[in-house]
């Protein structure tokens, strides 16, 4: 899966598409390569698939999928990148105002003075049409989609449409725009979206977080910037592993926990959909496979590629039990600490006294201890839910590689 360091460059990119952008140092085009950073060539290279620009709406997007060492394009996972707002482009400016703002697909191309059959299709027509075209050719592939500002409302809108995984930056909300079935979806579905917000950022935090997929991080930068440089893509910094940096502040323990759900589910979903594909490959055999069959795996690969995941997605989700089990550790100390300096200021005061004023300000063990605890421990539940069902699959290709070895001597030589 995509890094979030390589969906922010991408996300940038895909505002290069535009013939009207300014000081842009290539115009990605279909079949060639690119560097996600030439500045950190250990992020790797991606090919663009597939192009998409629409001056008549403004509405611009890639499609690109990550190169391996040897130089082969691997379309396992396609990302599709959305351009956001080109302040040079009125149709841009008009998208940003009458789609993100008041909620309407199309465009009125004379909001001053319109008239019959003056509207065409919206950027999120088209951008939903695009994304249409990548799934109709790469049935195969898992597609995810990114972006920023109003091309992270459109990869927004776009993946909860199609229900696939999101990781952008600073997007507005489309829940103006989304159908019943993408609401339903996800709400279902937590943990699939993912958009980083900066808190200070008053562009990228309109229309709320009907999607649930905001992430809201304090960036620590100061109170006396002009708005729109809370808003840049280039704010974000990254680790070495090209996780998203989020500074270890008091305001951000809710998004350094929720940062670890999504990565949960990001690999949950990476590593379920291998052993998915494995397990097709093997029932593909109709439970034996003979000379006049491939084979598409050995065994020894097979189990280690089995082992691996399994061995990650315990590591991961370890992490995030560990995050939950703080956030409840933080909650009892709050408690005690808020007690310890009550018993100070009220010495004269009983301890029920005490309790009583305490709740008079909404603050009570139930509120800092007891419901946020209930609330993580279901979290922690639902991880363990997910690492059942990831180990039931894993042990049952396990048991389906031995079975075909000793079902079929043959096979068992040639894997042997």
């Amino acid at each position: 899966m995509q890094s979030d360091e390589s969906n922010r460059w991408l996300a940038e990119q895909a505002y290069w598409i535009d013939t009207k952008k300014d000081n842009k140092p290539y115009t990605p085009k279909k079949g060639e390569q690119y560097y996600y950073n030439a500045d950190n060539p250990k992020l790797g290279k991606f090919e663009v698939l597939k192009v998409k620009n629409k001056p008549e709406n403004g509405m611009q997007a890639m499609a690109v999928a990550p190169v391996d060492k040897n130089g082969k394009v691997d379309t396992t996972e396609v990302v599709i990148a959305y351009a956001g707002t080109n302040f040079s482009d009125a149709k841009d400016r008009a998208t940003d105002l009458q789609t993100v703002v008041q909620g309407d697909k199309q465009l009125e191309q004379s909001p001053l003075h319109p008239f019959q059959g003056s509207k065409i299709d919206g950027q999120a027509i088209s951008a939903q049409k695009f994304a249409k075209e990548v799934k109709a050719q790469y049935a195969d592939s898992v597609i995810t989609t990114t972006g920023h500002s109003l091309g992270e409302y459109l990869a927004l809108m776009v993946a909860a449409e199609n229900e696939w995984r999101n990781v952008g930056f600073n997007g507005p909300d489309p829940s103006n725009i989304l159908s019943e079935e993408a609401k339903k979806w996800i709400k279902e579905n937590p943990g699939m979206l993912a958009n980083y917000r900066n808190r200070a950022d008053v562009i990228g935090n309109f229309g709320g977080d009907g999607t649930g997929a905001e992430i809201k991080v304090s960036m620590e930068m100061g109170t006396h910037l002009n708005p729109v440089d809370y808003h840049q893509l280039s704010n974000w910094t990254f680790d070495k592993d090209g996780k998203l940096k989020i500074p270890n502040n008091e305001y951000n323990q809710e998004a350094i926990v929720q940062q670890a759900e999504r990565y949960a589910m990001t690999e949950y979903i990476a590593k379920l959909y291998d052993l998915e594909i494995m397990q097709k490959k093997f029932q593909a055999s109709g439970g034996g496979i003979s000379t006049n069959e491939q084979i598409y795996l050995d065994d020894s690969r097979a189990l280690a590629v089995v082992e691996t995941a399994v061995a990650e997605f315990k590591a991961v989700t370890a992490h995030v039990i560990k995050v939950y089990q703080d956030g409840m550790d933080k909650g009892e100390k709050l408690w005690k600490k808020t007690l310890q300096e009550a018993r100070q200021v009220g010495d004269m005061l009983t301890e029920s006294e005490i309790l009583a004023e305490l709740e008079g300000v909404d603050c009570t063990e139930k509120k800092l201890v007891i419901e946020p605890c209930e609330a993580y421990q279901k979290k922690i539940n639902k991880v363990k839910k997910m690492s059942t069902k990831f180990d039931d699959l894993a042990n049952e290709i396990k048991q389906s590689i031995e079975a075909l070895k000793q079902k079929d001597h043959e096979l068992a030589q040639q894997l042997g």
